[in-house]
């Protein structure tokens, strides 16, 4: 019973992304592409600022969840592969 009882609590947020997932329409995951020191990133071609510690790592698929990617200054992301969220401000597009 006990190991039913782990089983079941390991597999809800694991239920809970793929169903969040599914609510994210086509076309609207962005990639981090570059990293530096937890402080700038490179999502899909614009230059993003962190407002507090982010976690990101390199390959993590975000959505934007307040803000639109390359158009607001500030913007709030969800890590699709950590769920976590994450306050930005646009700096600039990569050229």
């Amino acid at each position: 019973m006990s190991a039913m009882l782990t089983v079941g609590a390991l597999a809800t947020p694991v239920a809970h992304g793929a169903w969040f997932e599914s609510l994210v329409p086509q076309g609207e995951t962005y990639t981090v592409r570059e990293i530096d020191r937890d402080l700038a990133f490179v999502i899909d071609g614009f230059i993003y600022d962190a407002r507090s510690s982010c976690f990101l790592a390199v390959g993590d698929r975000v959505v934007f969840f307040e803000g639109r990617h390359g158009i607001d200054y500030r913007a709030t992301i969800y890590d699709l592969d950590s769920r976590e969220r994450c306050e930005l401000l646009l700096r600039r597009r990569l050229s």
